[in-house]
């Protein structure tokens, strides 16, 4: 539904600034209950053990059989290529579940507290499996970096929400490549693997980011429904009963999150919710991206 996605789009713009200040403050009178950064050699073993598919990426490692029908390279879902549109995810067979949601996490890993390893390590438990887009301004520093290779060798998907956070419409296309392609570095270098997925701040964009993201060869997407940056839903209560509970909840829905208190505590109770009312949360790696093709 454009229209729905398009008012959420505008909403945002103000809002998610608002909410983000909201959050520095917040934060920072809050107790910091990050986990220490460690990892077992059972999470490492099941990443490393898992061969590769044709165009380089991870298999999928959640427990798909009850809902995905994978095609010979392992894949089951799709996007479409034009956000504008939509970006929901859509079944590559008839006789594939629709009934799936995508989780997607933007803004990490955040400072000056972090929560994305600890929502990383409860949705591992619970075998779901995600995006988390970052910024790179949060990759300078070693601890940023350690907190996102952790959360990539879960198994976990790392995508890119641009280096400083700006508004790309209101930059040139060379201000908007710099911006971007920076922090594809700094994944790549960080986890050995190039980000699939973009997503713009705000979810304002235009054709020179669309073009970027082609050369770059990410696909760009916007979301269905987020909630976590609102001023009524900075509560996990609060939060959890919105995101369960809405009018754009439906199959195929691409879920917008962040790295934020509130959210760490009520994403074990959204999986739960969610698969009470027969939702399966989609593994990202099963997502199959557009045939991307470059300008000469």
């Amino acid at each position: 539904m454009k229209i729905p996605i398009l008012l959420l789009l505008l909403f945002s713009l103000s809002a998610c600034q608002k909410a983000s200040t909201e959050q520095t403050e917040k934060t920072s009178v809050l107790a910091s209950n990050e986990p220490e950064i460690q990892e077992t050699s059972l999470e490492r073993g099941q990443v490393e053990s898992q061969p590769l598919k044709n165009d380089g990426t991870r298999q999928a490692w959640t427990d798909y059989s009850a809902y995905a029908q994978v095609d010979e390279e392992g894949y089951a879902y799709y996007m479409q290529e034009n956000p504008d549109i939509s970006s929901e995810i859509f079944p590559l067979y008839e006789t594939g579940d629709h009934k799936v949601l995508l989780f997607t996490f933007d803004d990490a890993p955040q400072r000056p507290d972090s929560y994305a390893l600890e929502i990383a390590q409860q949705l591992k438990v619970k075998d779901v499996n995600a995006i988390f887009l970052v910024n790179g301004m949060y990759l300078t520093e070693e601890r940023g970096r350690q907190i996102t290779k952790q959360i990539y060798d879960m198994g976990f998907e790392i995508g890119n929400h641009t280096q400083h956070h700006p508004n790309l419409k209101e930059m040139t296309y060379d201000q908007q490549y710099q911006e971007i392609k920076q922090t594809s570095d700094l994944v790549e270098e960080i986890t050995g693997e190039k980000p699939r997925w973009f997503r713009p701040p705000f979810g304002l964009f235009n054709m020179d980011t669309y073009r970027i993201c082609q050369d770059l060869e990410m696909q760009l997407m916007t979301w269905n429904f987020g909630y976590d940056w609102m001023e009524d839903y900075l509560d996990g209560d609060a939060l959890l009963e919105i995101s369960l509970n809405n009018d754009y909840l439906r199959a195929g829905a691409n879920i917008l999150m962040h790295d934020r208190p509130w959210t760490n505590a009520a994403i074990s109770r959204m999986v739960d919710g969610y698969r009470e009312q027969g939702y399966h949360i989609v593994d990202p790696l099963l997502i199959r991206n557009p045939d991307f093709e470059k300008e000469s």
